[in-house]
C-alpha cells in the first residue's frame, strides 16, 4: 500500500510524505484483516482527521480505490504528472518532443492531451499538455472523496461497493486453533 499511494498520504489534498500511518478500512476488530486491500496510506493529520470525523469512511474508499486504479494502470510519475496538470491552467505546460514523452501513457488513456505549438522548420517542435476533461474527472472525483462519482467516473466496479450501491464487508477470517 505505501507503494500504491507512492509513499505520500492517500488524501488527494494532502500527498504528505514524511510519515504515514497504515489505516485499517475495516477495523481488525469488525473482521478486516491485515491484508494491502484492507489498509491504506494516510499521514499522522489525515489518520486523526479520519478518527475525529473530519474525513468520512466513504472518502476514505474513494481514495483508496482511485489509488487502486490508477496504480494499477499507471506508474507513480503519470499519476504524480496528472495531479500536477490539473493545477495547471490551459496551455501553461509547453515541452518539447522529448518531454512529451513523459505524457505518453496518460495522452494515449484520453487522461491528458497535446497540440503543437510551434514548428521552427522541424528544428525545435514545441507541445502544449493538458488535463483532458476525463483525466480532470477522476481527479475531482478522487478529490471529492465520493464512491459513486468515482464509480461513474471510472465506469466500473469500485472495492468496497457492491452492485446496487451498497458496501461489502470483508469475510471474517476464520481462525484456527
Amino acid at each position: 500500500m505505501l507503494t500504491e499511494a507512492g509513499y505520500r498520504c492517500a488524501v488527494p489534498t494532502c500527498r504528505e510524505i514524511l510519515a504515514l500511518d497504515l489505516h485499517h478500512l475495516y477495523q481488525v476488530s469488525e473482521g478486516g484483516g491485515n491484508d494491502p486491500e484492507n489498509l491504506i496510506a494516510l499521514c499522522p493529520t489525515c489518520h486523526a482527521m479520519y478518527h475525529r470525523g473530519n474525513i468520512s469512511s466513504d472518502a476514505i474508499y474513494a481514495y483508496k480505490s482511485t489509488l487502486v486504479a490508477l496504480s494499477r494502470a499507471f506508474d507513480l510519475d503519470a499519476v504524480d504528472r496528472l495531479l500536477f496538470l490539473n493545477g495547471c491552467r490551459k496551455g501553461f505546460l509547453v515541452v518539447s518532443g522529448d518531454g512529451l514523452l513523459h505524457f505518453g501513457r496518460l495522452i494515449a488513456a484520453g487522461l491528458a492531451s497535446m497540440d503543437q505549438k510551434a514548428n521552427n522548420n522541424g528544428q525545435i517542435v514545441t507541445y502544449a499538455v493538458n488535463i483532458s476533461h476525463k483525466g480532470r474527472q477522476i481527479i475531482e472525483a478522487w478529490k471529492s472523496g465520493d464512491r459513486e462519482r468515482l464509480k461513474q467516473t471510472l465506469a466500473g466496479p469500485v472495492p468496497g461497493i457492491g452492485t446496487q450501491g451498497n458496501m461489502r464487508r470483508p469475510r471474517k477470517r476464520m481462525r484456527h486453533p
